[in-house]
This record gives C-alpha cells, sequence and structure tokens, in this order.
C-alpha cells in the first residue's frame, strides 16, 4: 500500500484510538456485503490493478438501524476522484443520486457507513472518513484485508470502526476507535451462500453435471421433506380419530385449508403427461445418441480419408459419402 508497515506504526497511534468503544452499538454485517466487497475487489484487481496495490477501492454501505442496532445488509461500488497521493475526493453528487435510487427500492435502508481495502487505516482514510461524515454524522468504517489469509491465519479479514473526537499532541483531532461486529445470516442468505460456496470445476462437462446433480438433490431432499410432513399430518389425524390425541380444531381447521389450497390430480390425466414428458426425455436423449454416433462416423471418414485417400487397391471399392457439401470416400477391403 501507500505507506510503509514502519509508517503505519508509528501514526497508527494518532489514527486509531487505543480505547474501547463506549457508544453501544451492536452491528451485524451481512453476507451480501462481503460478497459484494469480494466481488469489487476481484474486479478492480483484474482491470485496475493498481488501484488494488495503493488500497484505492471504495464503496457505500447501507443498514437499517432499530436503536443502538446496525444490520449492514448491503452495499455498492462507489467513484472517486484521486487528485494525489493521498488526495481523495468523494462523488457526494453522485452518493446522494444513488442513495436517493435505492431508497425507492429500499425504503427501510439508510446510508450508514462506507468501506475500503488495507490492513490498518491511514491518514488518507481519515480524510476520506470527514467528508462521508457530510452526509451522516455517525458513519462507520468498514476494512478489509485481502492478504490477511495469505498468512494462514484464521480471523476473518474486517475490521469495522466508529469516529470520535480525542486529544492528539495537545489538540483535538479526529481518530478511529475499533467497533465489535458479528456476521448474522438469515435463512435466504444461507441458501446463497451455500450456493457460492460450492466449489466449481473447471471443466464444463463435469460442470454442467455438477450443477444437475445438485439441482436433482435438492428437489429430491425437498420431496422427501414434503412426504415425511404429510406423513406426519397423517398420523396425526389417525391418532385424533382414534382418541390418542385431543381433538383441536383449530388446528384441524389449517389442515382442511391447506388440503384445499392443494392441486388436485387425477390419476388417468397424471399418466398421461407424465407418459409425454417421459417420452419427450426418451426421445430427445435417443437423438442426442445418434448426434453422437453421426459425429463419430464423420471423424471415421475423415480419418480414412487421410489414411487411403488416393492410395487404393483394385480389391478396394469406392463408395461416396457426402459430408457437408463433399465428397468423400470410404474404401471398404474385402
Amino acid at each position: 500500500y501507500a505507506m510503509s508497515a514502519m509508517d503505519i506504526s508509528e501514526d497508527l497511534t494518532s489514527i486509531v484510538s487505543n480505547a474501547s468503544s463506549s457508544s453501544g452499538l451492536s452491528i451485524s454485517v451481512h453476507p451480501l456485503v462481503l460478497l459484494n466487497i469480494s466481488d469489487h475487489y476481484t474486479r478492480t484487481k483484474l482491470q485496475t490493478p493498481a488501484a488494488i496495490e495503493n488500497g484505492r477501492m471504495y464503496g457505500a454501505l447501507l443498514a437499517s438501524q432499530s436503536g443502538r442496532d446496525i444490520d449492514i445488509i448491503n452495499s455498492f461500488d462507489l467513484p472517486l476522484s484521486v487528485n494525489g497521493k493521498d488526495d481523495v475526493q468523494l462523488d457526494k453528487a453522485f452518493l446522494l443520486y444513488k442513495l436517493d435510487q435505492l431508497k425507492q427500492v429500499f425504503p427501510t435502508l439508510d446510508f450508514m457507513g462506507w468501506y475500503s481495502l488495507g490492513p490498518k487505516p491511514t491518514e488518507s482514510d481519515l480524510k476520506l472518513h470527514e467528508q462521508f461524515l457530510q452526509v451522516n454524522d455517525s458513519v462507520l468504517f468498514l476494512q478489509m484485508d485481502p492478504n490477511a489469509l495469505s498468512g494462514g491465519e484464521r480471523e476473518f479479514p474486517i475490521d469495522i470502526y466508529e469516529s470520535i473526537i480525542d486529544m492528539v499532541d495537545e489538540r483535538t483531532r479526529l481518530v478511529f476507535i475499533k467497533s465489535t461486529y458479528k456476521v448474522e445470516t438469515g435463512e435466504a442468505e444461507c441458501i446463497a451462500v451455500d450456493h457460492v460456496a460450492k466449489p466449481s470445476s473447471s471443466s464444463h462437462d463435469t460442470g454442467l453435471g455438477n450443477t444437475l446433480i445438485a439441482h436433482l438433490t435438492t428437489q429430491r431432499n425437498a420431496i422427501a421433506m414434503l412426504n415425511s410432513r404429510i406423513q406426519f399430518l397423517q398420523q396425526y389425524l389417525q391418532d385424533t380419530k382414534s382418541g390418542a390425541v385431543p381433538v383441536d380444531h383449530d388446528i384441524i381447521r389449517q389442515i382442511s385449508s391447506l388440503c384445499r389450497r392443494s392441486p388436485i390430480l387425477e390419476k388417468k390425466a397424471f399418466d398421461e403427461q407424465f407418459s409425454t414428458e417421459y417420452n419427450d426425455v426418451l426421445l430427445v436423449a435417443y437423438l442426442a445418441s445418434i448426434t453422437k454416433g453421426l459425429n463419430a462416423v464423420n471423424d471415421l471418414v475423415d480419418k480414412f480419408n487421410l489414411v487411403n485417400g488416393g492410395n487404393g487397391t483394385n480389391q478396394n471399392k469406392p463408395i461416396p459419402v457426402t459430408r457437408k457439401g463433399r465428397v468423400s470416400f470410404i474404401y471398404l477391403c474385402f
């Protein structure tokens, strides 16, 4: 990054306060934010590697706040103009325009902070933080260190800082103070993160096979869960009928309503539709086998022409084979 390790160690005390946070905030970070930052980092590293080397990658954090609880739910990239080595200017007009658009889609989310790269905050981060304070006077700073895991460390490479006014060298100035946080995941986010975390294969065919297997496994698990719940309801009704379980009319009404909402299938119509779809699948598989066979024959024709082209004997009988607008000859030896 722009500052060396020695410079950071000397200036860190004037940038990050050693005091513990007394704000009482309970900060939660959702996986979508971490995925967005990782995606932003990957794109920036491939497109403009110099920006990553200088730690110049920035974005805004969107969160919902209820009292002292802050849930950081989403984020987006921010274009910043760099005038010098440490002179970074916030495009405030773009930020306000983007926030106004997102407010129409996510009315419960507010601008609550910004993120960047680096092992520790720098003076440049502090100056940029002062510009964000003009938009929100209690803005947070999230910093990700992409090189933290390269050394074998197991700690999460994310730090969140608040800002306070502190006395440094007998004068007041703005400093960062580290805050605690937790990673909170909803049910839908668990499914998305599990899908993203699955290893992908570099082979195209193998990747399709893995996708198909994962899709079929998901359907099988869903059908198995549905079957187990139907069996549970059936057993409950049987126990209620036999008197083993007391009758609860509220539960009975809910089961009856659920049965009425379920689609009614006629066995004959279902068998006909299932047979039609099954035959279509078999036909597609049959056509695929024929296509593979034709490709194999075409390869055989090319190899035969390459080996025996123009060297036929009287015992060979040439048979013309038309392929892709040209005439080839297969010599059959008897």
